[in-house]
């Protein structure tokens, strides 16, 4: 069976189907949405499958979206359609049977069995043998730059069915509607679908290679790179040559002001930093980027503009900690989790005294949680500010730890001691 028909074999595309299904995205410019895709996938789908098999199908424009960058700004996102995004996670799931075995071990994003903490690992075992300069390597705008001839080149040299190449092509090239015009994409692979990070670790695959080859040590997760060397004067001639390999070799841009070689207490690495242990030994800690994009997420679920309720706010705190801490529960420094726990169940307080509003209804609430009439009606008519008084203690034994914990707060040292297959 030729790689086409692989990608359109039932079962392919049925797997392709579920896990479109499961990440629960949003429709593109079709307006088709997950509750009507099903049906469209009976009525369209054997049209769609002929042409394709026929060489004339053709994608339809992506939808723009934009979202904000942990570091500030924006980042422009392509959505496809949903039977595109179908389309694609077919041709991925193939091109990741065809392409993952012949990877990089130093390579960790959007890979089966491999992850952030793999390589966060391997980072911290580099540190910890010497090699004690990195060289953080950013690739300006990586995704909006990927040179379409360059990668067709590089998947002809294992891909021999051309039809396949074809399509591909024709999704590097989808571009936006833009005032109701489609734009011929020129350059990138639009972040969004699901072809996209299959494609980018096959570009970058080359540059592991080349590191290899030239004897580094390495960590890669999509285009987050790290180089680890045993001197000043080596991380800076890494850095260096490796840039102009980028840039020569790959048709990248290498932004030279963010680029970088630091010692290890200094550098950032998937959202978290390194420290130095009293044993001389390196772990790790979570960024104060991280921790930062964190008490964001949080202030914006408990705002008062956010127009939900306080169920509703602690599901979506119980959500954002389980995530959160799944990821950065490789942090030596445990005490950050109940410094986050306690500044979250502060603005928990803030959410209960702004919501009751006036004095009156201040007061009666603050008697119902047991606080004596005297203090209720002296603390409801107060002028201090509202986070001032979410820190004080008569709020603190209004609302304590376990009353929180009763209504739904899942902490972050909670999540830290309990197993994690109860979460």
């Amino acid at each position: 069976m030729d790689l086409l028909e692989r990608i359109l074999h039932r079962p392919n595309m049925q797997r392709a189907f579920k896990r479109v299904k499961s990440n629960k995205g949003s429709g593109g410019v079709d307006g088709i949405e997950m509750e009507g895709f099903k049906a469209q996938i009976e009525d369209e789908w054997p049209f769609i499958k002929t042409e394709i098999l026929e060489g004339v199908y053709q994608p339809e424009p992506l939808r723009r979206v934009e979202i904000e960058k942990p570091s500030g700004g924006t980042r422009l996102l392509g959505i496809p359609t949903l039977m595109d995004r179908m389309i694609q996670q077919g041709i991925a799931q193939e091109l990741t049977i065809l392409y993952d075995g012949i990877f990089s071990e130093n390579s960790y994003g959007f890979r089966p069995k491999r992850n952030a903490h793999q390589g966060l690992l391997k980072a911290r075992a580099y540190v910890n043998e010497g090699y004690s300069y990195l060289v953080d390597i950013d690739l300006e705008q990586f995704f909006d730059r990927v040179n379409h001839d360059y990668l067709l080149t590089l998947l002809s040299k294992r891909i021999k069915d051309k039809r396949v190449l074809k399509l591909i092509h024709r999704y590097l090239q989808a571009g936006a509607m833009e005032e109701g015009v489609a734009r011929v994409n020129r350059e990138g692979t639009p972040q969004g679908g699901p072809l996209s990070p299959i494609l980018s670790n096959i570009l970058l695959d080359e540059l592991d290679r080349e590191l290899e080859k030239r004897g580094h040590k390495f960590v890669r997760y999509a285009d987050d790179i790290c180089i680890f060397a045993r001197s000043e004067r080596g991380s800076e001639r890494v850095l260096s040559s490796i840039s102009k390999f980028i840039e020569r070799v790959l048709k990248l841009k290498v932004n030279r002001v963010k680029s970088k070689t630091t010692r290890p207490g200094a550098s950032k690495l998937l959202g978290y930093s390194f420290y130095k242990r009293k044993n001389g030994t390196h772990g790790l800690l979570i960024g104060a980027g991280s921790i930062k994009k964190y008490k964001d997420k949080v202030r914006k679920i408990t705002c008062r503009s956010t127009p939900i309720g306080m169920y509703s706010r602690y599901e979506q705190l119980a959500s954002l900690n389980r995530g959160w801490y799944n990821y950065f529960k490789l942090s030596d420094a445990r005490s950050i989790f109940s410094e986050l726990d306690g500044w979250v169940r502060r603005r928990l307080r803030l959410c209960y005294w702004k919501q009751w509003g006036s004095p009156k209804t201040r007061a009666n609430m603050l008697r119902k949680q047991g606080i004596l009439g005297e203090q209720a009606y002296s603390w409801s008519n107060t002028r201090k500010g509202c986070w001032r008084i979410s820190g004080s203690r008569i709020l603190s034994n209004a609302f304590g730890n376990s009353y929180l914990r009763r209504e739904g707060y899942l902490s972050l040292k909670e999540l830290s001691i309990l197993p994690n297959t109860l979460f």
